[in-house]
């Protein structure tokens, strides 16, 4: 389980989707329709192989939920 932080821009790649504030989580999957995608990121956590990612509130709940990544606060 990778720890999770409070969305950082700095963390993630120049020019990504990520870095511009946006979920890498929901592009990543082909899910940013309707109801899919909140939007805004909130969280940054590193995937499994080990690459920045961010994640919008759904995919922090989503994410949790399937013990990819600790919640906020948690471990750090």
């Amino acid at each position: 389980m990778n720890t999770s932080y409070p969305y950082d821009a700095d963390l993630h790649e120049a020019g990504s989707e990520a870095a511009r504030g946006g979920c890498s989580y929901h592009q990543e999957h082909h899910d940013t329709g309707a109801g899919g995608c909140a939007g805004e990121a909130v969280v940054s956590y590193q995937d499994r192989q080990g690459h920045w990612q961010s994640g919008c509130s759904a995919a922090l709940e989503r994410l949790v939920a399937d013990g990819e990544i600790e919640a906020l606060g948690q471990g750090a």
